[in-house]
């Protein structure tokens, strides 16, 4: 039997999120520039996900577009930022409000996603989540590099831990 999980990638611009969608799919082309939302389907065992890639220049309106249905649309929703830039931070907090503040529950699960890691090492220092994430309430967050860290690394975000019913 197949089961079917839709997970959605949503950050502002130059995050990460079709890095990660590429690197995931195991795609070797070098990302272009998001210009419309892409889907992706991908099968891990009996798994099918549909993967959702949202450009950046357009997260606020198609997070209002989220935010108008009345039961969550995605199974999964990651927020995406760039651990060396407060502002992509910032940005997760801010796309959040526009759910909290209509009172749509977007996702069963969400996460936190901070990449760039390798330019975070070159610089010294990195900016982490925890506080946004329990704000959020985003019960997982990951620091990655989507340039650098193997592919079996975004299957597992992709997939999370499990949480007890």
């Amino acid at each position: 039997m197949l089961y079917r999980k839709v997970v959605a990638l949503l950050g502002t611009g130059g995050v990460g999120k079709t890095t990660f969608a590429y690197r995931v799919l195991r795609l070797s082309e070098v990302p272009v520039l998001t210009l419309r939302p892409s889907y992706y389907r991908i099968y891990i065992g009996d798994l099918e996900i549909d993967l959702i890639d949202v450009p950046g220049q357009r997260v606020f309106e198609v997070a209002m577009k989220f935010a108008t249905f009345k039961i969550p649309v995605v199974d999964r929703l990651m927020y995406m930022y760039d651990v060396t830039s407060h502002e992509s931070l910032y940005a997760v907090s801010e796309l959040h409000s526009i759910f909290a503040d209509r009172g749509s529950e977007v996702a069963k699960e969400v996460v936190i996603v901070g990449n760039k890691m390798d330019l975070a090492s070159e610089a010294g220092f990195f900016i982490e989540a925890d506080e946004i994430a329990e704000a959020i309430g985003a019960r997982e967050v990951y620091y990655i590099s989507a340039i650098k860290d193997p592919p079996e690394v975004f299957t597992k975000i992709l997939l999370g831990n499990p949480q007890p019913s």
